[in-house]
């Protein structure tokens, strides 16, 4: 596998669909809980901390990237797919062990959105 510099692996797809709902799924939790989206700041740390945790890099352009992209799926599922208010509560988003929860309907759409997303 290629590393980058300092000797992390780097971003592959597969990790970019993962890191893109992770992201998106912050996003969403973020409005339920504060009636407003993560700052770009707050993303971007998130976007650091996720890299960190699974030990991989990322370019800094593949990071605004999957940052933009999560953003923008977010906001989709949001305004364009109903759901029940319930659906989106941090709660129903993540796991006890602050994972994204995969079973939850919302988190499905937006995981199926990424992996979209990232595909093309």
């Amino acid at each position: 596998m290629f590393e980058d510099i300092v000797g992390l692996p780097l971003l592959t797809d597969a990790h970019k669909s993962v890191l893109c709902c992770y992201l998106a799924v912050s996003d969403v939790a973020a409005l339920s809980l504060q009636g407003d989206w993560l700052s770009n700041d707050h993303l971007v740390e998130s976007t650091r901390i996720w890299l960190q945790r699974n030990a991989l890099t990322a370019s800094w352009l593949e990071r605004i990237e999957v940052v933009a992209e999560a953003r923008e799926i977010a906001r989709a599922v949001v305004e364009h797919e109903p759901n029940d208010e319930g659906d989106a509560r941090p709660e129903q988003l993540f796991t006890s062990a602050m994972t994204v929860q995969y079973a939850s309907p919302v988190v499905a759409k937006i995981w199926k959105r990424c992996n979209s997303a990232v595909s093309n």
